[in-house]
Order: structure tokens, then C-alpha cells, then sequence
């Protein structure tokens, strides 16, 4: 069963628990409001009986028209209460039958009694037999008032015990309710732990073990709901991972054989193509010097062109190597202070013509968390990439900063050269890439790819944005 389906059941249940419990309560509250609406008309007529009963003593002291007419009237009352009165227990509608019946006898007692009394008042005073008549009507009457009197007694009575009884049957409802919602909230505390809770606890055990490396673990949850469709899936993915994690291991390897290989073929490259490289360089130069005025013009062209293709092999040699070193140099992290670096680089280019007049405008107290070295060769190739693209520019600014977005410092080289198209940014920091000619622009189109290679390094990201003829800038950005 679903986790939904479970929690819409269980939430359906409690539900309909507490309906049955208001309804239990609605209605043991409706028997109490009832039963004292029964004792109050209990109540009422033994108050009316009591008060017919003193009217009778009181005419029989008295015999005055007086007391007769409040005592019919009392009478019609008392009546009109038990006629008005409506009892649904067996006892209580067997004794409001009693009290009719002898309230009848009663009435039709007093009315002989007063009927004697007014037929000798008429004609002449009741002898002494009528007398006794007339005593024995009323005694009778006193007995049927008395039996009145105690039928309306146990009717109140028995309207008293159904009070009692209905607040017990709501406390026993509230109780049962309770009783109810406590088991409701145990039996969802025991389906949240066992259900949900339990796996859980046990998902959690199994990324623990597999975050250690532990990629045997086997976790073992057959529910069939939710979590157990996340059981399994989890299974599948560390399975997944573990043959992912072993491929990785296996491209590992094949890289680090693969970066052995290149070292052999850099120190092969450093070693063996430098010599002839030298010879044809030196030799090219033994020929010019010893045998020019033996030259031509066009022969002396030739070996001035063969010396710089051996020149530019040279350099490619030189940038090649020192990438494959960048890519596989050890970092020593410290504070860098990259202000004085670009200094000293912007110095050094200076000297190196000193009849160019550049504009150096180099932030100062920028500092980062990188590696010396590295930083320094970054900066070399930036800011003579800078100079180098400047060199026909009436007025040539290289600028040097950093500048905050998003909470990240970027720093930047920017200058007023040549700039590039845009729609080329994207083989920039390839190896061997040039956007300008080399004729133009000297170089081996190594050293953005070196600096990209030192960035990434770092954590960092490099990008450029340029416009043609108005300049370029350099935006890159290590890790904090």
C-alpha cells in the first residue's frame, strides 16, 4: 500500500472516529437536556399537587367560596401540567397514567364535597350524617392528594436518575472518545515509525556506508510503497555508481599511463629535437656570416627564413613543455600579491623597449589565495598578449584591477589594442589558436591555453569579451 493511500486512510478513520464521537456526545447531551427538561415538569407538578393540597386543608377549615374557586383553579393546572407532560420510559408513563386516574377520583370527590356543601347552604345545614359524609369525602380526597403528592415525587425521582444517568453515558462517551484518540495517535505513531521512520533511519545507514566507500552494501527494505521503490532505485544507483566509479578508476589509470607517456615525449621533445634544431640555427648563421658575400640576395633570404622557423620550433618547444608542466606542477597555495607581480612584469616589458610609451594603470593591494608560480606565468602571458596587441595603438593603455559581482571578486587585464571578433571567442584558449596573423602578431598561440590551464587549477573560470579595433579584455576568477 501506498504512503498516500495509507495516509488517507488512516486520516479517514480518525475522521470518521471523531464524527462517531461528537455524535455520541451530541446525543447523551440532548438525554440530559431531556431529562431536565422532565424534572422541571416534575418538579412543576408537585409543586402545583403541594399547593392543591393546601387549598383543600384550607377550605375544609373555612368552606368560603374562595377557597373553591382557587382550589379548581390550582386544580385545572395541575390538569393541564399532566396532560401537557411527555414521558418516553415505561415507568414514567405508567405513573403520569396513575396520577390522571386518581386525579380524576379527586376531582370528582371535591365536586360531591362542594356540591353537599352548597345543596345545605341552600336549603337547610347537613345534618350529622351528612356531616360524617362530607369528612369521609374529604379524608378520601386528603389519601388520593397524598398518592398524588408521592406519584409526583417519584416521577421527579425518576427524572433525577435519568440526569445521572445521561452525564454518566457522556462521560463514558467522552472517555471512549479519548480512549479512541489516544489509540488512533498510537496506531499512527506506530505506522509513522514503522513505515516511514524505520526505512528511513535504514536509507540514512545505507549512504553512510556508501559515502565510506562501501559500495557492497546491500540495503534491504521491501515495503511496497514509496520507500520501497526508493529502496530500489537507490540500490540500482549505488550499482550504477560502482560500475561508474570503476570506469573512472580505469580511465585513471589509462590517463596516468597516458601522462607518463607524455612526460617521456616531453623530455624526448626537450632532448632530442632541440639539438637539431640548434644545428640548423647555428649552421644557417655559419652561412650567412662566412659565405653571405657568396649569396644572393634570395639565398640570403632562404637561411634567414630557415633560422626563424628553427627560432619559432624553438619557442613552440619551449610553450609546449611548459604547459605539460603546468598541467602537472604541484600547487603551494599562499598569499599572492598580484599587484606587485603585474608590476614587475609591466617594468621588465619596459625596459624591453624603452621607446614605447606605454600607459600602465595597475590597481593596487589586489591579493589571492594561489600559487606563485603559476600566478606569475599567468600574468606574464596576459600582460604581454596585452603589450604585444597595443603595439600599433597611438596611445596604449593596459589597465589591471578587480571588480566585484555577485559577491565574487573578478579580476581583469584589459587594453586598448586591437581587440578580436567575438564570434571566434570560443577557440581563444585553444592550443596552437590564433585570431591574427603571425606575420602581424608573433607568436605560438600557446599562452591563453596556459592560462586557462592555471585558472582551472585554481577552481576558477577565464573568459574574454572584445571588440575589433577598440580592445580586449580578460575577466577571470579564482577560488576564494
Amino acid at each position: 500500500m501506498k504512503i498516500g493511500t495509507k495516509e488517507r486512510f488512516v486520516t479517514g478513520t480518525g475522521l470518521a472516529i471523531i464524527a462517531l464521537i461528537a455524535a455520541m456526545i451530541w446525543w447523551t447531551y440532548s438525554e440530559v437536556d431531556d431529562a431536565n427538561r422532565q424534572r422541571r415538569v416534575t418538579t412543576e407538578i408537585g409543586h402545583a399537587v403541594t399547593e392543591l393540597r393546601l387549598l383543600t386543608f384550607e377550605y375544609d377549615r373555612h368552606h368560603n367560596e374562595r377557597a373553591r374557586v382557587q382550589w379548581t383553579a390550582v386544580s385545572d393546572h395541575v390538569d393541564q401540567l399532566i396532560a401537557n407532560a411527555r414521558f418516553r420510559k415505561p415507568a414514567q408513563s405508567k405513573i403520569l397514567d396513575t396520577l390522571r386516574e386518581k386525579r380524576a377520583i379527586g376531582l370528582r370527590l371535591f365536586t360531591e364535597i362542594t356540591a353537599a356543601e352548597l345543596a345545605g347552604r341552600a336549603d337547610t345545614p347537613l345534618d350529622e350524617a351528612g356531616q360524617r359524609h362530607q369528612a369521609q369525602l374529604l379524608s378520601q380526597l386528603m389519601v388520593y392528594q397524598q398518592e398524588n403528592f408521592a406519584d409526583a415525587l417519584r416521577l421527579t425521582d425518576l427524572a433525577t436518575q435519568r440526569i445521572m444517568d445521561a452525564e454518566w453515558r457522556v462521560m463514558i462517551a467522552i472517555l471512549a472518545g479519548l480512549a479512541l484518540i489516544a489509540s488512533i495517535i498510537v496506531a499512527a505513531s506506530w505506522f509513522l515509525r514503522r513505515g516511514v521512520l524505520v526505512p528511513i533511519a535504514q536509507l540514512q545507514q545505507a549512504t553512510r556506508h556508501v559515502a565510506a566507500g562501501n559500495w557492497n552494501f546491500v540495503l534491504d527494505i521491501r515495503a511496497k510503497d514509496e520507500i520501497g521503490e526508493l529502496s530500489k532505485n537507490f540500490g540500482a544507483m549505488t550499482q550504477s555508481l560502482q560500475a561508474s566509479f570503476a570506469q573512472v578508476e580505469r580511465s585513471n589509470q589509462d590517463l596516468a599511463a597516458l601522462n607518463r607517456e607524455l612526460e617521456a615525449f616531453s623530455y624526448s621533445v626537450s632532448h632530442d629535437l632541440r639539438g637539431p634544431l640548434r644545428s640548423m640555427d647555428g649552421f644557417s648563421l655559419v652561412l650567412i656570416e662566412d659565405y653571405g658575400d657568396k649569396l644572393d640576395e634570395e639565398g640570403k633570404d632562404a637561411l634567414q627564413r630557415i633560422r626563424a622557423a628553427s627560432q619559432r620550433m624553438g619557442n613552440l618547444i619551449d610553450d609546449l613543455l611548459r604547459l605539460s608542466q603546468v598541467t602537472r606542477a604541484e600547487l603551494n597555495v599562499t598569499p599572492v600579491d598580484l599587484s606587485a607581480i603585474a608590476r614587475d612584469i609591466a617594468d621588465a616589458l619596459d625596459r624591453e623597449q624603452p621607446d614605447r610609451s606605454t600607459k600602465w594603470e595597475i590597481q593596487p593591494g589586489l591579493s589571492v589565495h594561489a600559487d606563485l608560480a603559476l600566478m606569475r606565468i599567468a600574468m606574464q602571458n596576459l600582460l604581454q598578449n596585452a603589450w604585444k596587441f597595443t603595439g600599433r595603438s597611438g596611445q596604449p593603455v593596459i589597465r589591471v584591477g578587480a571588480l566585484e559581482r555577485d559577491s565574487k571578486t573578478i579580476f581583469f587585464v584589459a587594453d586598448n589594442g586591437v581587440g578580436f571578433d567575438m564570434a571566434h571567442a570560443a577557440n581563444l584558449f585553444g592550443a596552437f589558436q590564433r585570431l591574427h596573423h603571425v606575420e602581424d602578431f608573433p607568436g605560438t598561440g600557446i599562452g591563453l591555453a596556459i592560462v586557462q590551464r592555471i585558472v582551472r587549477r585554481h577552481d576558477g573560470k577565464i573568459w574574454a569579451e572584445a571588440k575589433e579595433g577598440e580592445g580586449a579584455t580578460f575577466f577571470f576568477t579564482l577560488k576564494e
